[in-house]
């Protein structure tokens, strides 16, 4: 009997005889009696330490200050990016003005003009923030104090510390917007603030700083986002842009930090209909330095649009539109990489004699910065049904560990046992098949390839998760060739499409890595999507899949389904009615995977997608997988 039937065998003895509980086993359990040549911990051991080998991308603030200021009520004020308001701490005026307070403050600490940094107060609901300040504190960063921006940029301070800690003297100026009748004053002034060193003040409050002695540096009021492209093009860093909504303040703070332009793609906000800057947008792809990410997001507008256009021209974008203080959270993030490891199972104690209708589930949209600093732990990952549904879990890796160190960590140590956790999608969000096919294709496939290997084999991320816009092209295969090259303990591939997700209809993809092994990319077969009053081919309510999916089951199958993270349903139980899940629900994630598994009989079994990619390489490759088993153990 070869090594892998053995082992399998023994596990299935000791679950029968209630040594272990196959839920609760560990692989330190079924490893005692075995011989050190077939000890599991060479598969555990599988991961590579903590380097830089060139994959940390985003810019960094790498100089530590020694207190920052917070600056209060900014974040979970809901008139933060409201017009119409006239008191001068309300409304996107006095939003703008302190997001470019902190941009312009957190800049003079890095260029060694200061040693106190602004740090946008968020109220103390967001788990992801409040580890990330928790960690300045660790770094020796201590909090000065709370005050309005109105004070933090008109107030005199003497030292604290030995620290000076007035604001007012590191900046020029002022830049002043109109936003109420001109929307795109706010992007001028975005890229204005780090050019002229100054402070975004809107025309609703220029006395309050001018009372304080600030003076005009420049006039944004009657200017466009073309405008500003003519102008200061050539003052701008073209390692990376920010796309925001016009009608914003968030993520101006980091373009200011960084020198970027700032770019809005419709004129007006949340919709199209007055216009759009995509011919801007495809000059600046362009301009941009290769392989330079966009990060932030656009409203009113379908995301095929502008992330498409960066993705052939080789650009990923890195969703973080509602995230704050990325240039603190990021501090000094090379240095602070440690060795957090994902938990995987050893595929050893599979018991692939086994034979059902296996499911697994891959929530959608884990590319997501934004989500992962807000609601993602609360709402999804650390729901009641999570682990019993055994989701799978897209996480932005590399991008996340750059970004917010703290929250990543904060993240994987949260890990349980059923979660596979998985990079998404490749690096941030892009189509693998058209990925750089405007901008020298195999070169931008094989660095971003690259630098995702690093971070998930750093990292013990066994798992890829890509998207594409046609799963069956000759160039999807190219781009999964491209990650499989470029990582040999990658295990497989989880794939959607955009759009629909289930366009792939669940058929598997082989690619042949480096040793010879068949690599599979498993193409998500349905769907939990809600579409109101419909449901679509492979796309609709739990009802509707289980249907689908019983009528098609054997004596045993393979399928991946997507969670659609937006998607809500009810709890109808077995009803047989496929719509009526979709009206006034409140499950989603795993609650959503739960409703599908009530609909399924004893003839399906929910396992991780870790586990589900082994079992199809057991089924359609099985030699070599026991092979490959019997040689890493």
């Amino acid at each position: 009997m070869n090594n892998i039937k053995m082992h399998t065998l023994l596990l299935t003895l000791l679950c029968s005889f209630s040594i272990c509980s196959c839920d609760d086993y560990t692989s330190p359990d079924i490893n005692q009696g075995l011989d050190e040549e077939n000890s599991v911990s060479l598969y555990m051991e599988q991961y590579d330490p903590i380097a830089n080998v060139g994959q940390y991308t985003f810019p960094e603030m790498t100089v530590k200050p020694k207190k920052y200021w917070t600056c209060v009520e900014v974040l979970n004020v809901g008139s933060r990016n409201e017009l119409g308001w006239t008191e001068e701490i309300r409304g996107l005026q006095y939003h703008l003005m302190c997001q470019s307070l902190a941009g312009l403050t957190n800049r003079a600490v890095q260029e060694g003009r200061s040693e106190i940094a602004v740090w946008l107060h968020d109220h103390g609901s967001r788990e992801a923030y409040n580890v990330s300040a928790e960690a300045l504190k660790n770094m020796g960063v201590s909090e000065q104090g709370m005050q309005s921006g109105l004070e933090l940029a008109r107030n005199n301070y003497g030292e604290s510390d030995g620290v000076h800690i007035q604001l007012k003297n590191l900046f020029d100026g002022y830049i002043l917007t109109d936003v109420q009748n001109n929307p795109e004053s706010n992007i001028v002034a975005s890229i204005a603030s780090h050019v002229y060193n100054s402070i975004i003040v809107d025309i609703r409050d220029k006395e309050y700083y001018e009372e304080a002695g600030y003076t005009l540096q420049y006039d944004a009021r009657n200017k466009t986002t073309a405008d500003a492209w003519k102008e200061f093009k050539n003052n701008c860093n073209n390692k990376g842009l920010v796309v925001m909504p016009v009608q914003t303040g968030e993520m101006r703070d980091f373009a200011i930090m960084n020198g970027y332009f700032v770019l809005n793609i419709n004129k007006q906000h949340g919709t199209a209909s007055a216009g759009q800057n995509l011919d801007i947008f495809e000059e600046i792809l362009n301009w941009l330095e290769p392989g330079a990410p966009i990060y932030g997001w656009e409203q009113g507008i379908d995301e095929e649009v502008f992330v498409n256009r960066a993705s052939k021209t080789g650009h990923v974008w890195v969703p973080c539109d509602w995230c704050y203080n990325l240039p603190l959270t990021s501090l000094m993030y090379k240095s602070r990489q440690t060795s957090v490891l994902a938990r995987v199972d050893n595929p050893q104690f599979i018991d692939y004699e086994k034979k059902k209708n296996f499911i697994s589930f891959f929530l959608s949209d884990g590319d997501n910065i934004q989500w992962m600093m807000n609601d993602f732990n609360s709402g999804y990952y650390s729901h009641e049904y999570a682990n019993e549904m055994k989701i799978g879990f897209g996480m932005p890796i590399g991008n996340l560990a750059m970004l917010a160190p703290a929250q990543f960590s904060n993240l994987v140590n949260q890990q349980k046992t059923n979660y596979t956790l998985i990079e998404a999608l490749g690096g941030g969000y892009l189509y693998v098949d058209n990925y750089g096919e405007d901008n020298n294709r195999a070169t931008r496939l094989k660095e971003l390839a690259g630098n995702v290997a690093a971070s998930m084999r750093q990292h013990r991320v066994k798992v890829l998760g890509v998207m594409a816009k046609d799963l069956t092209s000759p160039a999807a295969l190219e781009g999964f060739q491209a990650f499989v090259d470029a990582n040999d303990q990658l295990e497989g591939i989880v794939a959607i499409q955009y759009s629909p997700y289930a366009g792939g209809k669940g058929e598997i993809y082989w690619v042949t890595n480096k040793n010879g092994e068949d690599i599979p990319v498993i193409t998500a077969k349905y769907s939990l999507w809600n579409f109101g009053n419909y449901n679509t081919e492979r796309e609709g309510t739990p009802a509707y899949i289980a249907n689908k999916l019983k009528a098609e089951a054997g004596s045993e199958s393979h399928s991946l389904i997507c969670l659609h993270a937006w998607s809500n349903f009810n709890d109808l139980g077995k009803t047989t009615d496929e719509v009526a899940e979709n009206q006034d629900g409140n499950h989603k994630g795993a609650g959503a995977a739960g409703l599908l598994i009530n609909h399924l009989g004893d003839n399906f079994e929910v396992v991780s997608v870790q586990e589900l990619i082994w079992r199809v390489r057991m089924a359609h490759r099985e030699e070599q997988t026991i092979d490959w088993l019997n040689r890493v153990f």
